[in-house]
């Protein structure tokens, strides 16, 4: 027979961990029953039957009373649920011990029944006997009454006391079968009875298995619930991502752009600053060709005017009318460089402004 075995303390606390962790953190309510059940399993000795890890969960919950009365519940139906899986196979051998226990007591009532009934034909049996020794008799007794009325009288006494007696042993076997009935009743309310109990205990059994059953549907029911979650999250983060690197190559598109843009437009400048430059250059050597030609044309009217004979009287010609002119030119045609030049300097610092700040 197999041999029910208790929870030591590792497997009671084991159950309670995987219980209050089934859905991830514990909470400060369940922490503080976890830690004030521990310390009642320390100071208990000896075994931990079902009574007492009960009684010392009742304790805990009294210190504790922040714990739900359907947490306490879950909690114990945990612990109790590690007992029968535990002893399983002591539970299946008690209930086919009791199932063959049954099956005696259905036997022996069966056996009863039968003897009831043999000793019912007998008694008939012996009624029958009687009855015709009885007849036997008066026929005896109507043939020797007028013959013997003394003997009548004596024997009319005799029968009377066995009547008598008769009557005493019908009352006694009357009351045998009257007391026969009542032990076989009693017999049968405590059959009834031994079925209602096997039948509860069934259902309890029963019952059991549906609140585990329910329980492993519902820790899959939240794994599925958690895994959906996280694939929703995982899928948030997925779009959110495609989103940002969208964003940030939308940036760097109009940043690419407005480089381009800003190159493009420097380009543009220095060109222009270029052909002005070539302009101007080519200006200054027009205008110096015409001073240079000016000077020579001076150079040599007065060297023609050294070389007259006597005092003949020098002729200083003026400067030449557009002299003062070309200067002013000159200056006008070279001063729009400085500012083209400074131009081309703000676009380049306003672009790179607008890089940084795109």
């Amino acid at each position: 027979m197999e041999t029910v075995e208790e929870l030591n303390l590792t497997e009671i606390l084991t159950a309670l961990q995987d219980f209050m962790t089934q859905d991830g953190a514990i909470s400060t309510e369940q922490r503080s029953f976890y830690q004030t059940f521990r310390q009642h399993l320390n100071t208990h000795e000896g075994v931990f039957r079902l009574e007492d890890i009960e009684r010392l969960l009742a304790a805990a919950k009294t210190e504790v009373p922040e714990i739900s009365e359907e947490e306490f519940v879950d909690m114990g139906e945990a612990i109790l649920t590690r007992y029968r899986v535990k002893n399983a196979d002591a539970i299946n051998e008690r209930i086919r011990l009791a199932a063959e226990e049954e099956a005696r007591k259905r036997a022996l009532a069966e056996a009863e029944r039968a003897a009831r009934e043999e000793e019912e034909r007998l008694r008939a049996e012996e009624e029958e006997r009687l009855r015709l020794e009885e007849e036997a008799r008066l026929r005896a007794e109507e043939e020797a009454r007028q013959a013997e009325e003394a003997e009548r009288l004596r024997l009319e006494e005799e029968e009377r006391q066995r009547q008598a007696e008769e009557a005493e042993r019908l009352r006694l076997e009357e009351e045998a079968r009257l007391r026969a009935e009542e032990e076989a009743r009693l017999a049968e309310e405590a059959r009834q009875a031994e079925e209602a109990r096997l039948a509860e205990e069934a259902r309890q059994a029963e019952e059991a298995e549906r609140l585990r059953l329910e329980e492993e549907e519902r820790q899959r029911q939240a794994e599925e619930a958690r895994l959906a979650e996280e694939a929703r999250l995982a899928e948030e983060a997925r779009l959110a991502e495609e989103a940002r690197l969208a964003e940030e190559a939308r940036l760097a598109e109009e940043a690419r752009l407005a480089e381009e843009a800003r190159l493009a437009e420097e380009a543009r400048l220095a060109e222009e600053a270029r052909l002005a430059e070539e302009a101007r250059l080519a200006e200054e050597a027009r205008l110096q060709a015409e001073l240079e030609a000016e000077a020579a044309a001076k150079q040599a009217y007065w060297e023609a005017q050294e070389n007259l004979p006597g005092d003949e009287t020098k002729i200083v010609p003026d400067l030449p009318s557009n002299a003062e002119a070309l200067a002013t030119e000159n200056a006008s045609k070279s001063s729009p460089l400085p500012k083209i030049i400074a131009g081309a300097v703000l676009v380049v610092v306003l672009g790179a402004l607008g890089a940084m700040l795109l």
